[in-house]
């Protein structure tokens, strides 16, 4: 049994992860923010009868990084999982995004993982053993217009962890990314939508295409689940855990080209795109046959 920390577990992926984990006999303390709101985690938590016990944790917060870290040091004396899960979405043209978003979007899913590692890696580098999992996304491997920041933050979080894999391996400990394609979750619904006059209408219609189509055959927040868990349990875990068949296809079509080819390709508009895409991708997402 392992002790296990899940940030934004309140919904989506953490709540199943969180669930899931327990179900499997680890002690799971899921990080939420707001304890007394979470009605759905709670309902989910006596429903499945496997205890899970919920600590409030606010990743852009330190104090209350600090405290939620020593109250499980104080309550179980270890660490042996950090799964850095929450996050917030983003998807507006980089000309019309306001410096305040972007630093909203870094301040979640860049710092509030580094807040967390600051917290817990000396806990496990002084244990000489831990996992490490952060939930990256198929958007830290490539990237559609209207979708910079958030890409970016998820950039920067695949090149911070696998300098942290490099790290603590004389520690034995591990570290992996979850890059999860379209998943149907709330976070979806986080972030800022563009303006009504947006100058970057071609774009935005190209990726809600995209988003579209994947949410047609999406991966479930179990899927994510179970990769995480993989990460936690296997004697070999993988350093980067692909989820969905989006994922998959996108990320070997981007590898299947050059970076100039790949640009080319996105600078197409219409049927040219689509038709492109098609052939790169091996997929038609954009409706190259109508």
């Amino acid at each position: 049994m392992s002790v296990i920390l899940v940030t934004g577990a309140s919904t989506g992926i953490g709540q199943t992860t969180s669930l899931h984990l327990a179900s499997k006999g680890h002690q799971v303390f899921a990080g939420v923010r707001s304890p007394d709101t979470a009605h759905e985690l709670k309902e989910r938590i006596d429903a499945q009868g496997n205890p899970v016990e919920l600590i409030q944790l606010d990743v852009t917060d330190q104090g209350s990084v600090d405290s939620a870290v020593q109250q499980i040091m104080a309550q179980a004396g270890r660490i042996d999982v950090l799964v850095n899960n929450a996050g917030v979405g983003g998807g507006r043209a980089v000309e019309e995004t306001p410096l305040e978003e972007v630093r909203g979007v870094f301040e979640t899913n860049y710092f509030g993982v580094t807040r967390m590692l600051l917290a817990v890696t000396p806990i496990m580098r002084k244990q000489r053993a831990g996992r490490i999992i952060n939930m990256s996304s198929l958007a830290g491997r490539m990237v559609f217009g209207c979708h910079g920041h958030y890409s970016a933050a998820k950039w920067a979080l695949e090149g911070l962890s696998e300098a942290l894999a490099f790290e603590m391996a004389e520690f034995n400990v591990r570290v992996a990314l979850i890059e999860p394609g379209s998943v149907p979750t709330p976070a979806w619904e986080k972030g800022s939508p563009p303006p009504e006059d947006t100058s970057y209408g071609n774009s935005l219609a190209r990726l809600a295409a995209w988003a579209t189509y994947t949410m047609k055959n999406p991966a479930s927040t179990q899927d994510v689940a179970d990769a995480v868990t993989h990460a936690i349990e296997s004697e070999a875990p993988h350093f980067r855990y692909l989820v969905g068949q989006d994922a998959i296809e996108d990320v070997a079509g981007r590898h299947s080209v050059t970076d100039d080819e790949w640009i080319e390709m996105n600078r197409l508009q219409g049927q040219d795109f689509a038709r492109r895409w098609k052939q790169v991708v091996g997929v038609d997402y954009f409706g190259a046959d109508d």
